[in-house]
C-alpha cells in the first residue's frame, strides 16, 4: 500500500510526499488482475492520477475513486451531487472509473 500526500508539514509523516501523479508513476504496484488502485482527494488530484494510472496498465474496472466531495445533502433529496441518473450520497460516493465512463462526461 502506498500512501501520498501532496504536501505535509508534519515532520512524523512516514509517507511519500509530492506531485501524486509522479509518486504513483514511480511506486505504483504492477496492475494485474488482482491489483486495484483507490484514489481519495479533490478533484483535480483525481483527474490527473487516473491517466498515470492508466498509462501503467490499471483497466477502468481496477482504478477506484472516491466522489464525495459532489455531495451536498448526504441524504439524495437536493439531487445536487448527480453523475448523470447517479447520486453520488446514495449511489457512491465510491466509484471505479468504468461506472464514472457510463455516465455524462461532466465530471
Amino acid at each position: 500500500m502506498h500512501i501520498t500526500v501532496d504536501g505535509t508539514n508534519d515532520p512524523s509523516w512516514k509517507y511519500h510526499t509530492g506531485f501524486v501523479p509522479q509518486i504513483v508513476e514511480q511506486n505504483a504496484p504492477k496492475a494485474d488482475e488482482d491489483t486495484y488502485a483507490i484514489i481519495c482527494g479533490p478533484p483535480i488530484m483525481i483527474k490527473f492520477t487516473q491517466p498515470s494510472l492508466t498509462t501503467l496498465g490499471y483497466k477502468e474496472h481496477q482504478i477506484i475513486m472516491s466522489l464525495e466531495n459532489r455531495m451536498k445533502c448526504g441524504i439524495g433529496m437536493c439531487g445536487r451531487c448527480n453523475i448523470g441518473k447517479e447520486l453520488v450520497c446514495k449511489d457512491g460516493p465510491v466509484f471505479t472509473l468504468e461506472e464514472i465512463n457510463q455516465t455524462p462526461k461532466e465530471y
